[in-house]
């Protein structure tokens, strides 16, 4: 990305300067291309303040690069503050969530995780929506090539925050993965990658919803993503069919072993059960389409559950 490395982007000096671009990029709104002028404005709207729930915090802007005729934007935000965080999430979306297309939703959803870890007991979470690498369409997600480039990139990412936490004085924070369809595969091959470093990165837990399913040589060996069978976590509803045609028309294999969340409706809790493929779904007065909750929505078992495994919380 531009502007910014896997190394420095998280820096308060490197921050300010990405912000300076960004305002730069504002004034020549007028000679980017369509695809561009939507990127910065979603961008835009994503870190103002009030454009959301202002229970939220602050919107940090660590990179991003408003792409090419050929090559789609790309950036990554935090709501939180990375450097005191105890907990940090990295949310991976998947196949056609685009920053032009996607951007608010994405940090809005990277908000409703960071409420759920706070409402659940972690300290000072911070949750960063990375919208890192190009996804693909239906079709594409049935490769695995996409994956590998978008995960060596995620990997280079959370590499560069194990390096920037370890200058800082204090522990390492609680350290997850929450990813969702073709994003749990972009997760799985960038923790295969940390895992060949000198040495081996691993991180704490990893959640993944909806998931396509895994490359046949990490299916069944957690240990080859530097996790435990107690550390992987998985969400998937019943009514999920897409995540179940892209495992079986893909011929990869499911996640397993896995700690399975449970995403049904839950009365005693005031939980609404998951409904299809989407991760967010929950568009109240919208008719047949708006019904149902999404993964991520608000008031579900999913982000329910997924808060307290990214944050290293009991399931209670």
């Amino acid at each position: 990305m531009k502007g910014s490395s896997a190394q420095n982007m998280w820096s308060a000096v490197e921050r300010r300067d990405v912000r300076e671009r960004l305002r730069e990029d504002q004034r020549r709104r007028s000679t980017l291309g369509p695809r561009q002028r939507s990127a910065l404005d979603g961008l835009v709207h994503a870190l103002k303040p009030d454009s959301m729930n202002r229970a939220y915090p602050e919107r940090q802007l660590l990179a991003y690069d408003l792409g090419s005729v050929r090559v789609p934007p790309s950036a990554v935000v935090a709501v939180g503050e990375p450097e005191n965080a105890t907990q940090m999430t990295w949310q991976v979306s998947g196949m056609g969530i685009f920053v032009h297309t996607a951007m608010w939703g994405s940090v809005r959803e990277a908000g409703q995780l960071w409420a759920a870890q706070q409402e659940a007991g972690a300290e000072r979470p911070c949750v960063v929506a990375w919208l890192g690498y190009h996804p693909p369409g239906p079709w594409g997600a049935l490769t695995g090539r996409i994956a590998l480039r978008g995960g060596a990139r995620l990997a280079r990412h959370v590499e560069g925050w194990f390096n920037y936490r370890d200058r800082l004085a204090g522990p390492r924070p609680y350290t997850a993965l929450e990813a969702h369809s073709y994003g749990t595969l972009v997760a799985a091959r960038a923790l295969q990658i940390l895992q060949r470093r000198e040495p081996p990165l691993s991180l704490d837990a990893l959640v993944v919803s909806g998931a396509v399913g895994l490359p046949r040589e990490l299916a069944g060996a957690p240990g080859a993503l530097g996790l435990r069978e107690d550390q992987v976590f998985s969400a998937l509803a019943e009514t999920d069919y897409l995540s179940r045609a892209g495992l079986w028309l893909s011929r990869r294999r499911p996640w397993e072993p896995a700690t399975r969340l449970d995403v049904r409706a839950d009365e005693r809790r005031r939980l609404a059960g998951v409904v299809g493929h989407n991760t967010s779904r929950h568009r109240p007065g919208a008719g047949l389409f708006g019904r149902g909750h999404g993964y991520r929505d608000v008031g579900t078992a999913s982000l329910h559950w997924a808060a307290r495994a990214t944050a290293g919380l009991p399931l209670d």
